[in-house]
């Protein structure tokens, strides 16, 4: 949104998907700010070989990097596929955090009213059968309304199944 706090350039807001081949070498650039955090997960590809600022990651992992200085990824030759990352940056909010399940918000009393409205609506009508639904990676992103799944690459519309 253009009032969010996350496109004030001064936020240092940052979400990367980077993706590295076999042989392939980077190096990602310190953060604008210097009060920002970043974290970076390993999400793809941990088979042992990729070097992140010269250590070997083998599995997957967060790591929580020092976001004013550059950090070198490496992937040899040998590797048998390309390692996938996902790097989460920003300044801190400077904001009171509470966490609870899948609720993140100031207080422990605003988290009791997100347990309660979801209670009563389950996130404004839960259309799926489980509440921790998970669809086949490859079905790709859509939407149901009214009973028919609306995908975005082609605008096209599916009855449900």
């Amino acid at each position: 949104p253009p009032d969010s706090w996350a496109t004030d350039i001064e936020n240092d807001v940052g979400v990367l998907h980077i993706e590295v081949q076999p042989g392939g070498e980077m190096v990602l650039p310190k953060a604008n700010n210097d009060k920002s955090n970043r974290s970076m997960y390993l999400i793809e590809g941990a088979d042992g070989q990729v070097k992140v600022d010269g250590k070997v990651v083998s599995e997957k992992v967060c790591l929580t990097l020092d976001a004013t200085k550059d950090v070198s990824i490496e992937l040899p030759d040998s590797a048998k596929e390309a390692t996938e990352f996902l790097v989460l940056q920003g300044k801190p909010i400077d904001e009171p955090v509470v966490q609870h399940g899948p609720f993140v918000m100031n207080t422990q009393s605003e988290i009791q009213d997100a347990f309660m409205d979801y209670q009563r609506t389950q996130f404004g009508g839960w259309p799926w059968p489980r509440d921790d639904m998970v669809f086949p990676k490859d079905k790709g992103r859509f939407a149901l309304v009214e009973g028919k799944e609306t995908y975005p690459d082609d605008g096209k519309e599916k009855d449900e199944l």
